[in-house]
């Protein structure tokens, strides 16, 4: 699946998006976020992959935030999610999560939420958030990674070229992506009853 047609994809998926993505098996995890991110006043987060703003009003107010995305229909919907909450310490652009166009360790914290798995190329965008990540930071992924029990696993890999074509990944394998990073885990904890989805802290310690 190429960056075009990911973006055609998204864009015309924005007017269902938090049709899905506002679910309450999502909005956990965006909840808890903040204490994943480990804030402080002043800190300088980026969030990669910001969909319709779904993951930015749980933030403090105190922090600065950048937020990318390569659909700008996403990003006219965040736009008007913030100016409808009144939230004015974000900067949005457009952009292509495996080209960042900041300098090496620009930002404290790094977020995906809900995003790794709809790139086509993830190790490439994780090594551009961990370039952009400053030394020590933290990077939190909120996502779905393929399932440890075997035959779980197996059946989301095979599922997983049908819901690719549909901009989602099931079958993304968590400790191969760390190793081929070279991140390191701090913590993985699960988000939702049933343990689909995690929330995956890791520390930039280049």
């Amino acid at each position: 699946m190429s960056v075009e047609y990911a973006e055609k994809l998204y864009n015309r998926f924005s007017i269902f998006y938090d049709l899905i993505y506002g679910l309450k098996v999502f909005n956990h995890g965006r909840e808890l976020a903040p204490d994943y991110l480990d804030l402080f006043p002043e800190a300088q987060l980026l969030e990669v992959g910001v969909g319709t703003g779904l993951a930015i009003p749980p933030l403090p107010r105190n922090i600065e935030i950048t937020a990318i995305d390569f659909s700008q229909k996403m990003l006219n919907r965040t736009r008007k999610r913030l100016h409808s909450l009144g939230i004015h310490n974000v900067q949005l652009f457009k952009m292509d999560a495996t080209h960042l166009g900041f300098p090496d360790n620009s930002f404290d914290r790094i977020l995906a939420a809900y995003f790794i798995s709809t790139v086509p190329n993830p190790v490439k965008v994780i090594l551009e958030m961990k370039r952009v990540c400053r030394p020590g930071g933290y990077l939190v992924f909120l996502n779905h990674f393929k399932c440890e029990v075997p035959v779980i696993g197996s059946i989301e890999e095979r599922l997983s070229p049908i819901f690719y074509r549909l901009g989602f990944n099931t079958g993304l394998n968590l400790q191969e992506l760390m190793e081929q990073t070279g991140l390191d885990v701090e913590s993985v904890e699960k988000i939702d009853a049933l343990g689909h989805f995690k929330a995956v802290r890791c520390i930039n310690r280049a």
